[in-house]
């Protein structure tokens, strides 16, 4: 329709379609957009873990592009040192993964005798054996309260990386890890 004092300006009609295209489109994937993000958002703070056998060759981590990556949820051995306190609120997490009065020599079989997983964590100093202790008993706590997938580190892999702490624990084929590296591994286990 032609109003006499407003004439239609057939320059202007194409840039009123193409932003009234482009309203659509933002306004479509704004709807979209949220949908697709909730297809999987996996938390920001877990990390991705890998059973010890991947971990030990980066190869073997790239060798397969639709090798599973789980997430990760561990907590550290200073997390798990407070959480022992029965004042801290953290403390249902003890509870719940079961490390009350557990002895370390009943989970591993040997190592720290007459301690329980709370002495183990509390053990101070980086020396090999007790930084691998402490990281062991939170490694354990993880996998009892269900932060680090059995896929990724099972009850045995555990005891394994004990009895071999002296640089005898082979996660994969050709490769062994002393107690320091069994540390570095656990590490990656604990991103919180």
């Amino acid at each position: 329709m032609d109003v006499p004092d407003h004439p239609i300006d057939s320059e202007n009609q194409p840039q009123e379609n193409r932003q009234r295209a482009r309203r659509r489109f933002i306004h479509g994937v704004g709807v979209a957009v949220p949908a697709i993000m909730t297809v999987r958002s996996p938390s920001a703070l877990a990390a991705q873990c890998f059973a010890p056998s991947a971990a030990a060759s980066i190869a073997l981590l790239h060798s397969r592009l639709d090798r599973e990556h789980l997430d990760c949820l561990g907590r550290t051995p200073g997390f798990w040192k407070n959480a022992a306190k029965p004042d801290n609120p953290n403390h249902g997490y003890w509870i719940t993964a079961g490390g009350e009065g557990v002895l370390f020599s009943t989970v591993f079989a040997s190592g720290f005798p007459g301690k329980t997983l709370k002495n183990v964590l509390g053990l101070g100093g980086n020396q090999n054996y007790e930084a691998l202790g402490r990281h062991l008993a939170a490694a354990y706590l993880n996998f009892k309260i269900g932060w680090v997938p059995a896929t990724v580190l099972s009850l045995q892999d555990l005891i394994d990386m004990w009895n071999g702490r002296a640089g005898s624990y082979s996660p994969t084929a050709g490769v062994t890890w002393n107690a320091a590296q069994i540390v570095a591994y656990l590490l990656t286990t604990m991103p919180l």
